[in-house]
């Protein structure tokens, strides 16, 4: 497979002219993916200590055969919360972290896994092929009260109580199994007045059941939480969910952090033109 069809970095011009990087830097990438801002880190500083983190089986893959030639990268099958224990173990800690915590072209449209509302897949849309919850059991096992919470906390849904009547409908008589079937409950549940507004209406009920599956949110405060421990590293994590970067802001905002970018970065009409996956991707750089 070409990656390269499936997969453009996002912000990668910015990330690399502010995230300090210098010569022996020793880089945690909490979300490898599929290794597009590690190739090109590593070709600019060649004797970077690479460590790379992803829970996608998949992604790992690509990751390993795009890094083959550079040396010093280690790349963990695994979370990036998992990072802190890494460091434990193995004795060494970063001077740079950095999380990119989009989901990649590949995985939303060529995975199988559910994670695209323009194909109908399993409701799935589990990073980890071994995680026990899918998007199926949680929109078949959460209440009334738990998908009105989800999809207004998670999708910035306003008032999503009909979309979730007709969830609840349809999986009293089985009939909740695909995207398409997700879609078609968006279709009866929400008012729009365009298609443009129901595409963004399905995004963000996508957007809201993935995060749940994947424990996303909890999963960056868990990581945010330990960095305080940490020492003399410099932060960047980009952003695609409002809730992601109210979380970072807020967080650098409370603990008085180091701003090495005064207000979020982010890509220029042009480069979003090219890259569609960038229009809500937001950079946010600190130092701890």
């Amino acid at each position: 497979m070409d990656y390269k069809n499936y997969h453009e970095p996002v912000l990668l011009n910015q990330l690399m002219a502010h995230f300090q990087l210098r010569e022996n830097a020793i880089v945690f990438d909490g979300t490898m993916g599929f290794a597009g801002h590690a190739e090109a880190i590593l070709q600019s500083f060649p004797n970077t200590q690479y460590v790379g983190f992803d829970k996608d089986i998949d992604a790992i893959k690509i990751a390993k055969g795009r890094c083959a030639s550079f040396k010093n990268v280690s790349i963990v099958n695994a979370p990036f919360s998992s990072m802190f224990n890494y460091m434990t173990r193995e004795n060494v800690t970063p001077t740079h972290i950095l999380l990119d915590l989009g989901v990649s072209s590949f995985q939303i449209d060529q995975s199988n896994r559910g994670f695209t509302f323009q194909k109908n897949e399993p409701l799935d849309m589990r990073m980890d092929h071994y995680s026990k919850v899918s998007a199926k059991e949680i929109l078949d096992t959460y209440n009334e009260d738990d998908l009105i919470a989800l999809f207004e906390t998670e999708g910035d849904i306003k008032h999503p109580n009909k979309l979730v009547a007709e969830i609840l409908s349809r999986r009293q008589h089985n009939e909740l199994n695909t995207t398409f079937d997700l879609v078609e409950c968006v279709k009866r549940g929400v008012f729009v007045n365009s298609r443009r507004q129901f595409i963004a209406m399905c995004t963000k009920v996508f957007q809201a059941i993935r995060i749940e599956v994947n424990g996303e949110m909890e999963e960056l405060r868990q990581c945010l939480d330990r960095l305080l421990e940490m020492n003399d590293v410099v932060v960047a994590i980009i952003t695609f969910q409002p809730n992601e970067d109210k979380l970072v802001k807020s967080f650098i905002k409370e603990h008085q952090l180091n701003r090495i970018n005064k207000k979020p970065i982010q890509a220029s009409y042009h480069e979003c033109k090219k890259n569609p996956r960038e229009r809500t991707a937001k950079l946010r750089i600190f130092q701890i």
